[in-house]
């Protein structure tokens, strides 16, 4: 999914007739503020985890895994929020915040065009 050097993976035992299941856990960084659909509001930049559950397929040569849930774990208010999020978006955030590379311009240094 991501290249994250700090992910691990931690296998859950489920008894009874149960798919088997995985959860990956990383760290990702954002040097700016996001926002990913599921938030109520920008988030701060910094380090936030993100849990991968994933479920094996069944019935298949080789191990095979879907996945059934990504969550970002957030800091608020003292406490920690765990918000379900589309990896999609999360891949797109970070692309987003790797791409912008420069400082933001002050708004009066901004150029606007002229009509």
């Amino acid at each position: 999914m991501f290249d994250a050097p700090l992910a691990r993976t931690v296998w859950r035992a489920i008894r009874s007739n149960a798919l088997p299941t995985r959860m990956t856990s990383m760290e990702v960084t954002f040097r700016r503020a996001f926002v990913i659909d599921g938030f109520d509001e920008p988030q701060a930049a910094g380090t936030y985890t993100v849990d991968t559950e994933e479920e094996q397929i069944p019935a298949l040569s080789f191990p095979a895994w879907k996945r059934i849930a990504t969550v970002m774990h957030v800091p608020r208010a003292g406490a920690t929020e765990y918000i379900r999020i589309d990896p999609k978006e999360l891949k797109q955030a970070l692309e987003r915040d790797a791409a912008d590379k420069a400082e933001p311009l002050p708004a009066r240094l901004v150029s606007r065009k002229k009509f």
